[in-house]
């Protein structure tokens, strides 16, 4: 056989761009659909339990709100000194003492507001991406119903048509042969 001929027996084999001739759409769309769906199991399934995880572990604003909250404090009885010695303040022993506890109650409510709006927003965070990934697996499952809707549609619709067209084949032989009969039958009255 020679090469052109080879070629042409190929091309015949398979349609344009090199795909294989199908000749069961059903299996091929069920391959196309499992190859799919491992294909996206092996490129985001570990990401996708990652994140899930992420979602429900963690916790990093309300660590950063607890170092946020210690450099806060420092900061605060840094800037009492600063306007103090800014304005030629000099306080006693016991005002330094009342300074120093109302500093540390102020910086402990802060400190407990601020860890309290930091676990509110952590929550709020990790919730939206379970809600995101659930809403993205809600659509991915919408997908996939249509499309096997839309294939069971048209295996009936392709069933309906074979009959359709396996009883006008019927009536069409039917009639050929009631046709060829009554001619017969004319031409043996002639």
């Amino acid at each position: 056989m020679s090469e052109s001929a080879f070629m042409n027996s190929q091309y015949n084999r398979q349609s344009l761009g090199g795909l294989p001739e199908v000749t069961d759409p059903e299996k091929a769309y069920a391959d196309m659909t499992r190859k799919d769906y491992m294909d996206f199991l092996n490129d985001y399934g570990q990401f996708e339990k990652d994140l899930l995880n992420k979602a429900q572990t963690d916790t990093s604003l309300i660590d950063a709100a607890r170092e946020d909250t210690a450099a806060a404090s420092g900061l605060s009885a840094g800037m009492a000194d600063r306007n103090a010695s800014r304005f030629g303040v000099s306080l006693t022993p016991a005002q330094r003492q009342q300074q120093e506890r109302g500093l540390q109650s102020a910086n402990t409510l802060g400190a407990i507001q601020s860890i309290s709006d930091a676990r509110i927003a952590q929550r709020e965070a990790n919730q939206s991406v379970i809600a995101d990934l659930v809403n993205i697996g809600q659509g991915v499952n919408r997908a996939a119903s249509n499309q096997l809707g839309s294939a069971a549609g048209n295996a009936a619709q392709r069933g309906q048509a074979y009959d359709t067209a396996k009883a006008q084949s019927k009536a069409q032989t039917y009639s050929t042969i009631g046709g060829l009969g009554a001619m017969a039958i004319m031409a043996l009255a002639l």
